[in-house]
């Protein structure tokens, strides 16, 4: 997969793409939000001084990554029961797994090689490129319906 990003010329992992928006601004925000917190972390990977701020650092941003995610989660999950989303049950458990990922990786922290910590954030890259931008398409059309009728 072509990455988003030139290491060499850049600290930014990964780039807000317009083909993350779905249209609904509470998601967009926060999936850029998202996008914004695997940043952080790859940018504190980048910070690699001494081994107990490191490890300080990426922990204090993975947990950050790690509480919004769930937030994120749990408002989008709500807006698929409300609109009735068919996939519901397929698109929660994909977040579990994520969550289940990164839940491992957190409690592992403490002996996280750089390359692992890397590896992780490649994780999250290809999850913001799979997920955001092609899986949570499919509840848009349900989801869009659903928001007019509440405006009704």
């Amino acid at each position: 997969m072509k990455r988003l990003y030139d290491e060499a010329e850049s600290k930014t992992y990964i780039k807000w793409d317009p083909k993350f928006k779905i249209g609904i601004p509470v998601i967009d925000e926060q999936h850029e939000h998202l996008v914004k917190l695997c940043n952080d972390f790859y940018q504190s990977l980048l910070q690699n001084k001494d081994s107990d701020s490191y490890r300080k650092l990426i922990k204090e941003t993975l947990e950050k990554c790690l509480n919004y995610a769930a937030t994120h989660f749990k408002e989008e999950e709500r807006l698929m029961q409300a609109s009735k989303f068919s996939g519901y049950k397929q698109h929660k458990a994909a977040h579990d797994e994520f969550a289940a990922q990164c839940m491992i990786t957190s409690s592992e922290i403490d002996s996280l090689t750089v390359s692992e910590a890397i590896k992780f954030a490649h994780f999250l890259y290809d999850w913001i490129n799979t997920h955001i931008a092609h899986e949570d398409r499919l509840y848009i059309p349900t989801l869009v319906e659903y928001l007019k009728e509440q405006k009704k």
